[in-house]
């Protein structure tokens, strides 16, 4: 064998490896770096290892009312909002909640963590995660009827939303148009898939001073 062809034999190990844990991992929320490393290493024999571990079901790590739960009246409307941080994400919490008016209403706040992290049991993940939540809930107007409650979900951020949306009931599903995370030409954008898979309403919210046209 010329080493040439064992360079060319060499490099198809490593890229079969590192594309099986970027299409069937990462898109499944496993975002630790370890799991590149052990790809280049096993190659295609990290494929079916890598099919299998992709396969589990996003989880519901932490559930509970935010602060300033209000109203107490006949739910007529569930709105999920994915929360991340970003500019849009924050739009998709002011846009849900205009949506909300006066009737009552549930909305939903849900952030989406890496699987592995969650695994690991990362209290300072969660407690970013909480964090977040919380500071998202303060900005529902006081005016509004309605109950906010928060969820910390683990898994891919698409497929986690689509699974407690369809848990919950929610008639829409909120979130910004971009949002944190590595570019979408390698992993996809999870509102695109969102939009694509859900059988419920999607809004879709861009921050006013990022609309072109």
């Amino acid at each position: 064998m010329s080493w040439e062809l064992g360079l060319l034999l060499g490099v198809l190990w490593v890229v079969i490896g590192v594309l099986a844990v970027l299409v069937l991992l990462h898109r499944r929320g496993h975002a630790d770096t370890i799991w590149y490393l052990l790809g280049a290493v096993l190659g295609p024999l990290m494929v079916p290892i890598a099919y299998e571990r992709g396969r589990s079901r996003s989880v519901v790590l932490e559930r509970e009312d935010a602060p300033g739960t209000w109203g107490d009246g006949a739910v007529q409307l569930r709105v999920l909002v994915g929360v991340d941080g970003s500019p849009e994400s924050d739009q998709a919490v002011r846009d849900a909640a205009r949506l909300l008016g006066t009737a009552g209403a549930r909305l939903v706040l849900a952030t989406v963590l890496d699987v592995d992290s969650a695994e690991r049991e990362d209290a300072a993940e969660r407690g970013q995660a909480r964090a977040l939540l919380a500071r998202v809930a303060e900005q529902i107007p006081a005016t509004a009827d309605g109950q906010i409650e928060t969820r910390v979900l683990a898994g891919s951020p698409a497929q986690a939303l689509l699974e407690l949306a369809a848990d919950e009931h929610v008639d829409l599903i909120a979130v910004g148009r971009r949002g944190r995370g590595l570019s979408r030409a390698l992993i996809g954008s999870a509102a695109q898939q969102i939009s694509a898979s859900s059988r419920i309403p999607v809004l879709l919210a861009t921050p006013a001073d990022r609309k072109t046209g």
